[in-house]
């Protein structure tokens, strides 16, 4: 028998988000009349705007023509959306079109770039992060080490003395909430530049930032000779199934080093296809960005009226400013799987785990903004209720 990769069994579904849709789907099935509201969505619920789409279907008309037809691209995407993102995101920072790649979801590119690396550098992930950070490691077999973020820190990420080669980052960060300042990424850009190690930052909640902090890391000196950025299009412009994202890998970081990722490119991957670069393209057209904007706006308003109902139910509450995600203390004296079944069955609300993220997030649970209004409405209605008669 051809032996299998041994280490995906490192992946456990015991604490997953694959669990939490088994149990949510088991209870609604079991209970059809009940109205069950999730507050776990990480998924966006307003609809691409009218104006990318008709874009997109008038370039998927044009492939109907021998003189407007496309076919491959270039693997790390197209030049015209690889300008607009250079002159919308990254004007003045004097990147190049061989530093920008497209591709189909960060969620995939965050991992894929370990294969920049050698096999045998320190992988720094923090405990609590967004899983895929430390699952896509472990396929990878890389060696991993894990910081614990603490609530004293605010769950900042704190600088180690110990040397590690490689750092993954998530700034606005998913599942806290929370976003990082000047002096915190200074300080990052700064033990990188020291320890030649490289950080892996992903920045794809950047159009949630509306307070005075960075929008990008390369706006910290020294960024380019250490970091490596992700964004994506998935919750700015609803794109989470069309997928596309980007990325940028400064020419800083290695001799010849786009170079090296471009071979590696072409031989692991076709491109996004030329309609979704289209779509991703019209991101930046005035009355698109008005849309966009009015969006992230409705997320936002999402999160503060969460944010003000835990706070009203005496919860410690993070995040959900420059975020649609909220992190919560439970005050019980349970866990986060336990706080899980008891909104669930008593609330008829889904929220989602902290162990999730990490072990050092079994006294915590995470809410989402992203869902419809009157859905979150009525969530707040049921907890406020719930809180009302049992303090």
């Amino acid at each position: 028998m051809v032996k299998i990769n041994e280490d995906l069994k490192k992946i456990s579904s015991d604490n997953s988000f694959i669990k939490v849709m088994a149990l949510s789907n088991k209870y609604k099935n079991d209970n059809p009349l009940k109205k069950v509201i999730s507050l776990s969505i990480g998924d966006v619920t307003l609809p691409i705007p009218e104006k990318v789409v008709d874009i997109m279907m008038d370039s998927l008309n044009r492939q109907k023509s021998i003189d407007t037809f496309k076919g491959y691209g270039d693997s790390s995407g197209y030049a015209f959306l690889k300008d607009v993102i250079l002159k919308n995101e990254y004007n003045q920072m004097n990147f190049s079109l061989d530093e920008i790649y497209i591709s189909n979801g960060t969620k995939m590119d965050c991992i894929n770039i370990l294969e920049l690396f050698s096999k045998d550098v320190k992988v720094l992930i923090s405990d609590i992060a967004y899983p895929i950070y430390l699952n896509g490691s472990l396929v990878l077999n890389s060696n991993i080490y894990i910081h614990e973020l603490k609530e004293e820190d605010n769950f900042i990420p704190q600088v180690p003395n110990e040397h590690y080669d490689v750092i993954f980052l998530c700034n606005p960060n998913n599942p806290i909430g929370n976003a990082y300042n000047y002096d915190d990424l200074t300080k990052w850009v700064n033990y990188a530049k020291r320890e030649k190690a490289v950080i892996i930052y992903d920045n794809v909640y950047e159009d949630f930032i509306n307070t005075n902090i960075p929008h990008c890391i390369y706006e910290i000196d020294g960024a380019k000779d250490v970091a490596i950025e992700f964004r994506s299009f998935s919750k700015s412009l609803s794109f989470s199934g069309i997928r596309c994202s980007y990325y940028i890998l400064p020419k800083e970081i290695y001799p010849n080093v786009n170079k090296l990722w471009k071979e590696r490119t072409i031989n692991r991957f076709n491109g996004v296809n030329y309609i979704t670069q289209v779509g991703a393209s019209a991101f930046y057209l005035e009355d698109v960005q008005k849309i966009v904007k009015k969006n992230i706006n409705y997320y936002l308003e999402n999160a503060k009226i969460l944010r003000e109902c835990f706070l009203k139910c005496d919860f410690k509450v993070w995040g959900g400013e420059n975020s649609p995600y909220i992190w919560l203390k439970i005050k019980e004296d349970i866990n986060s799987w336990e706080l899980f079944d008891l909104y669930l069955n008593k609330l008829n609300v889904i929220v989602t785990p902290g162990i999730i993220f990490g072990a050092a997030g079994d006294k915590y649970f995470r809410v989402s903004a992203l869902g419809k209004r009157e859905d979150i409405l009525c969530a707040v209605e049921r907890i406020m209720k719930y809180y009302e008669k049992n303090n």
